[in-house]
């Protein structure tokens, strides 16, 4: 059992790092070798193996989007350790007798949450302040594309675009995907930051690298 915090931490991002780059790849070298039957071709289509299905319906693209949620979990679950640690709380009944942890805090990890967020709280109780840790930024647009998968499926809107042009400075209404697209008079998913995902796990484990013992 790893004791010291920075391996409690990193042991965290290690779990989704795991699927990530691991398992999932012996799930689609299985799905690869996989053929689809001419009988079962007549049930699921025209498609020679399980991968080339996989990949048609895009469920490939919402596998990962399940790991993008799992990573977003694994950034709050390890902001709550470290200040749980910091504060020497025990067990989580000591966290739920902090008047200024409500529910959900640890994910609220936005320059403009305030008062209900977490850089808020780590600055007033522990006093490590987080805009200083040069890997905020990806922080925050990971835990941006988290909220959109987690809660409206990876499905745009408006506010989640005008969001990540706050962290970003990036503009997708100009993405060629998006101008081409009929949104937002049709429902658009936005697969494109599950492209980036091998970043947002290193950028997360850089981020809690920075964090002082």
């Amino acid at each position: 059992m790893v004791t010291n915090i920075q391996g409690r931490l990193q042991n965290e991002i290690n779990a989704v790092a795991q699927i990530h780059f691991y398992i999932r790849r012996v799930i689609e070298a299985g799905v690869k070798s996989t053929m689809i039957t001419p009988e079962g071709r007549t049930i699921v289509g025209e498609y020679n193996t399980v991968l080339d299905r996989w990949r048609d319906t895009f469920a490939d693209k919402f596998f990962d989007m399940s790991m993008a949620i799992r990573l977003g979990t694994a950034i709050e679950i390890c902001l709550r350790t470290y200040y749980m640690h910091r504060k020497s709380y025990s067990t989580l009944i000591d966290l739920r007798n902090d008047a200024r942890c409500k529910k959900g805090i640890f994910q609220r990890v936005q320059n403009w949450q305030g008062a209900n967020g977490v850089i808020s709280l780590y600055i007033d109780e522990i006093g490590y302040d987080l805009t200083t840790n040069p890997h905020l930024l990806a922080i925050q647009e990971a835990m941006m594309h988290r909220h959109l998968y987690a809660h409206s499926s990876g499905l745009l809107d408006d506010e989640y675009i005008d969001k990540i042009r706050q962290i970003t400075g990036e503009d997708i209404r100009t993405h060629p995907s998006l101008a081409q697209s009929n949104y937002p008079a049709e429902d658009v998913y936005w697969f494109e930051p599950l492209d980036r995902l091998n970043l947002h796990i290193e950028e997360a484990r850089r981020f809690f690298r920075q964090f002082p013992s």
